[in-house]
C-alpha cells in the first residue's frame, strides 16, 4: 500500500492503494484497480529519485518522477503498510552509477496555445453531450480542427 500523488497549479490528487493491473504500453501505460486509476505517458517520465527523509517517526520514502524539464510528473510514498524490506532491494536494483544530486534538465517546452473555432461550437457542444467515454475527446477536437484547449 502506497499514496500516489500527481498535482499540477490547479490541483493536488492523491490516491492511496497499490499499484496492480499494470498495462503497458509505448504511448501510455495504465494501472488500473479500484483505488488507483492511473494513465501514464511514459516519453514525460524522464528521471526517477528514490528519495529518504528523516523524520520524527523514522525514514520517510518516495519514489518521486520528474519530466525532461525538472518538473515532478508523479510521486509514490510509502505508508506504514508498505512493503518497507522490499525498498533495499529495490534501490539496488535500479540504482544508476551516477548519484549526482544535479541532473541536466531540457528547457521547458512552450505551453500549447489555444486553438478554437467559434462557428463550430453548437457542432462541439451537440457532440460533447453525445460523448460516452473520454477518449472521444481528442477525436472530436481532431474532427473540429481545435486542440483541447480551444475547445
Amino acid at each position: 500500500e502506497v499514496m500516489a500523488l500527481t498535482r499540477n497549479d490547479a490541483c493536488v490528487h492523491e490516491k492511496v492503494g497499490i499499484y496492480a493491473n499494470y498495462h503497458p504500453g509505448q504511448h501510455a501505460a495504465m494501472i488500473l484497480n479500484e483505488e488507483i486509476d492511473l494513465r501514464m505517458f511514459p516519453k514525460h517520465w524522464q528521471h526517477a529519485f528514490m528519495v529518504e527523509k528523516q523524520g520524527d517517526a523514522g525514514p520517510r520514502r518516495s519514489l518521486q518522477v520528474f519530466d525532461a524539464a525538472g518538473d515532478a510528473v508523479h510521486k509514490i510514498f510509502l505508508r506504514d503498510a508498505s512493503n518497507h524490506d522490499a525498498w533495499e532491494g529495490i534501490k539496488a536494483d535500479l540504482a544508476l552509477d551516477n548519484q549526482s544530486p544535479e541532473q541536466p534538465v531540457d528547457p521547458r517546452q512552450p505551453k500549447e496555445a489555444p486553438k478554437s473555432d467559434p462557428s463550430k461550437l453548437d457542432i462541439l457542444r451537440k457532440e460533447w453531450a453525445r460523448m460516452t467515454d473520454t477518449h472521444q475527446f481528442l477525436r472530436l477536437t481532431s474532427k473540429l480542427k481545435m486542440n483541447r484547449l480551444g475547445a
